[in-house]
């Protein structure tokens, strides 16, 4: 058994064929989600997906406004990504704002929204946002407890469909 990183379905089928392949490790988000069609094989195989970036490297959590607000670190160089770009900043500012609604709705973050839909939408995704502090990660964990209805993540799906995101490591 085994488990593979940054795959392709086409790849993964083949590579289950000569082992067993019980889990994959993709970039996922409501921002970047051209993973989503591998899906299928995901539920018919039996394999886990972690998600890594669930975030989209911050961008959803709604705390940066430009990438002025990275500063001059040189070792941060999420100020450089396309989600924080300008146009890429009013469209996760597009997105954030959609959410802050179900947030209020469940007294929790667009974090946690963005999370809960994941957790939420198929048992076979995992999702594991990097946290630097502790409350951050107490409140991804809290994340886990939030229930979202069919209708509420398919209103997600449904706006995330008419939006075109320019992100890190995207298509």
């Amino acid at each position: 058994m085994g488990g593979i990183s940054e795959t392709t379905e086409e790849y993964l089928r083949r590579a289950h064929a000569v082992c067993p392949v019980i889990v994959i490790q993709n970039r996922y988000s409501m921002m970047a989600r051209w993973h989503e069609l591998i899906f299928k094989a995901c539920e018919e195989l039996g394999i886990t997906y972690v998600a890594f970036s669930p975030m989209a490297n911050g961008a959803l959590t709604g705390a940066y406004k430009s990438n002025k607000d990275f500063g001059n670190d040189k070792q941060d160089f999420r100020g450089r990504m396309p989600q924080y770009s300008e146009e890429g900043i009013k469209q996760t500012n597009e997105i954030v704002a959609f959410l802050e609604d179900l947030a209020n709705k469940h007294n929790a973050t667009t974090t946690q929204i963005s999370l809960a839909w994941m957790i939420n939408k198929h048992d076979y995704i995992l999702p594991i946002p990097g946290s630097r502090k502790v409350e951050r990660l107490q409140q991804n964990f809290d994340a886990g407890k939030i229930s979202l209805t069919k209708e509420e993540i398919q209103a997600i799906d449904d706006k995330l469909d008419t939006m075109d995101f320019k992100v890190f490591g995207g298509h």
